[in-house]
Order: structure tokens, then C-alpha cells, then sequence
């Protein structure tokens, strides 16, 4: 599960609590050491979003699960870089080879074509 944090200049900030917690000791909140929950949010219903990643070549980006993720360990998101990471290729080629694995998750093929 994750939330909707606001920060301080008024972004909203989608993470685990965890990590909010780490942002408000590092005074990127409203009240240092504090967190404004607004919302809680379910993983499952961020698959698909379409992002706009910066210092990238492509328009849109989307949001995919990463099977290997822990809540407990940092933010539960993270940015892929298949290019500079092995295991990051390895899970974008399953992605991109495994209709079966695509439907599991409610990831759509044009999600992870390149």
C-alpha cells in the first residue's frame, strides 16, 4: 500500500510511508518530522499510469510492477534502467516476452514495447 503525501512547496508525492517519513526528517515537508497523508493507495492501482520520466528521450512513460520490490526496503518505487542494470533488462524482457506474465498483472503489451 502506498500513499499520496504532500510535501511542502504542495507536490503530492506517491510512496511508501516509509519513505515519507525519511522526507520529512529531510525538511521536505509543511512540519519537519511530520507527514500529511491524503490518501492511501493500493499498488495495483498504479499499474499503467503514463509518466512523463525526466532526462528521457521517450514522451511517456508507464508505471509496471517490479516483482522484486520490498515496502520495507526504500520507497516500494523505483525508476528501471534496463540500459545500466541486469536485473532491470531481465524484468523488461519478461515484460516484453511473456503474454502470460503481462495478463497476471494488467500490463498491456504497448506498455513495454521499446
Amino acid at each position: 500500500e502506498y500513499g499520496a503525501y504532500e510535501m511542502k512547496n504542495g507536490d503530492v508525492f506517491i510512496c511508501s510511508e516509509r519513505s515519507a517519513n525519511n522526507m520529512a526528517f529531510q525538511e521536505l515537508t509543511a512540519e519537519f518530522g511530520k507527514v500529511k497523508l491524503l490518501k492511501t493507495i493500493k499498488g495495483k492501482h498504479l499499474i499503467g499510469l503514463p509518466l512523463k520520466a525526466p532526462r528521457t528521450s521517450y514522451d511517456v512513460v508507464y508505471t509496471l510492477p517490479l516483482l522484486t520490490i520490498s515496502m520495507t526496503k526504500g520507497t516500494g518505487v523505483v525508476t528501471s534502467v534496463p540500459s545500466d542494470a541486469p536485473d532491470d533488462y531481465a524484468a523488461l524482457r519478461d515484460w516484453q516476452t511473456d503474454a502470460k506474465l503481462r495478463e497476471k498483472h494488467g500490463v498491456k503489451e504497448e506498455w513495454v514495447k521499446g
